[in-house]
Parts: C-alpha cells; sequence; structure tokens
C-alpha cells in the first residue's frame, strides 16, 4: 500500500524536476546582445616630433553590430580620421545626411565637429573601422552633446 502512494509522489517529483531542469538549464545562460558599437586598443603613442611633444596618436578598431546605429550626439576634441577595415558604416556629422563609406575608403571628421550618427548599414555581417585620433595632451577624446528639446510654442 505504501508503495502505491509513493509511485504518484515519485512520478510527480521526476516531472517536475525535468521540466524545472528544462527551464532552468544551469549551463545554459541568457545571451546578452553586445553593444551597438564595441572599441578595442591598438597602438597609443606620444609624437616624436618636438613640435607636437603635446599630442598623441590614439588607434582603435572600432565594431558597429549587424544592422546596428548609434544616435549619441557627441565630439572628440581632436583630429580623427576613419579607414573602413570590413563592411560599411554610415557616418552623420553637424546633423545632416548620413554618408556611406564602404571597405578600404577613409574618413576625416575635424575637431569638435558634432558627431550624431554611425551605424552599419549591412544587416547580415559587422562592420570594423580603424579609427586614429590625433589628441593634444589635456583634451578630451570624447564628449557627450546633450542638445536640448525644443519647446513648442
Amino acid at each position: 500500500m505504501k508503495t502505491t502512494r509513493l509511485l504518484p509522489i515519485l512520478f510527480l517529483l521526476v516531472s517536475v524536476s525535468t521540466t524545472y531542469g528544462q527551464h532552468h538549464d544551469s549551463k545554459s545562460k541568457l545571451t546578452k546582445s553586445p553593444p551597438p558599437l564595441s572599441f578595442e586598443s591598438v597602438l597609443s603613442k606620444w609624437l616624436s616630433d618636438p613640435e607636437l611633444k603635446e599630442y598623441k596618436m590614439e588607434s582603435n578598431v572600432m565594431t558597429i553590430q549587424p544592422g546596428a546605429i548609434d544616435t549619441v550626439s557627441h565630439r572628440h576634441d581632436c583630429e580623427l580620421f576613419g579607414y573602413v577595415l570590413d563592411g560599411e558604416v554610415q557616418i552623420g556629422l553637424e546633423n545632416k545626411p548620413f554618408t556611406i563609406y564602404k571597405a578600404g575608403e577613409m574618413f576625416y571628421e575635424r575637431r569638435n565637429i558634432l558627431h550624431n550618427l554611425a551605424g552599419n548599414n549591412l544587416k547580415d555581417r559587422k562592420s570594423k573601422v580603424l579609427l586614429i585620433t590625433i589628441i593634444k595632451k589635456g583634451r578630451e577624446g570624447y564628449k557627450p552633446e546633450y542638445i536640448p528639446a525644443t519647446s513648442k510654442n
């Protein structure tokens, strides 16, 4: 009699633990989607010319996820050069229509120009850009630009 009562309870426990295990697998983790843009430092060197001793060259590879668009307005208090290594990128400056640059193409952003869009024009693969900046000692390489909302009268 005890066995017949224990069987349904045992069956219930096995069922619940199997179901729980399928939905709470300790080995599988929820994967977070990568950030739309990521940066990997390549090289950072102070310039050797005595007239440029206060300036540093910094380089990074910017990776933009497929179809990603970043619209955080910002400025760089430095000269910025970009060379598209792979894919296609959209670059928007001064709130004007963006320009598309493809692998093998280069672009330039003058110091403190408003940068309001960076995106990957491709939906099926990442795009990569080598960014090279020439920045004077003490200046900010990245400064978010918060544009106040216009009021309606």
